[in-house]
């Protein structure tokens, strides 16, 4: 299974090693912190850690997590994850755009991949995510990808000692196909 996914703008691939300073220079944003949980500042060694586990999880088909990179610009702009539930065959999508490239579409359109991906390649029944309940651009992103709400969960997750509500989204394969 190729593991290099492109769109008309973007590439979607592993990371290398010196990928590091790269997703540390877009992640230390305190406002992109807020919304994932992440560490601020976010410090290289973060990134490090991150990226080293990484080939194992795709080795063994539990996350396949990529870069997004900007063709045009041969740039890292953000990341997009699948996890993957064996169990009850579904993959969770997690993803982050660095701030300067948001409100272009790149989410949108890396996620739209990545759906494609989980359904074609990986055979899932159900692609899901969660987006926190204030993070209306996200919550935007899934539902142009075609994900619907199936819920909110109250204060379900805990970032930087605030309980924050979380909504739900989710894609069927059956809905995908049709």
């Amino acid at each position: 299974m190729s593991l290099k996914l492109e769109t008309e703008r973007l590439n979607l691939q592993p990371f290398n090693k010196e990928d590091a300073s790269r997703i540390k220079e877009l992640a230390n944003n305190q406002e992109l912190a807020s919304i994932l949980g992440l560490p601020h500042p976010y410090e290289l060694e973060h990134a490090e850690e991150w990226i080293a586990i990484q080939p194992e999880q795709i080795q063994k088909g539990l996350e396949y997590p990529l870069t997004i990179v900007a063709k045009k610009e041969n740039e890292i702009i953000g990341t997009i994850t699948m996890r993957i539930d064996k169990n009850n065959n579904k993959g969770e999508l997690g993803y982050w755009i660095g701030r300067e490239y948001w409100g272009k579409g790149f989410a949108t359109e890396a996620v739209k991949r990545m759906i494609e991906f989980g359904f074609n390649q990986l055979d899932l029944n159900k692609v899901w995510a969660l987006a926190i309940s204030r993070n209306k651009a996200s919550t935007i992103v899934l539902e142009k990808a075609g994900l619907q709400k199936e819920g909110r969960l109250k204060q379900n997750r805990l970032l930087h000692n605030e309980y924050e509500d979380v909504d739900v989204y989710g894609l069927l394969k059956f809905d995908y196909k049709s």
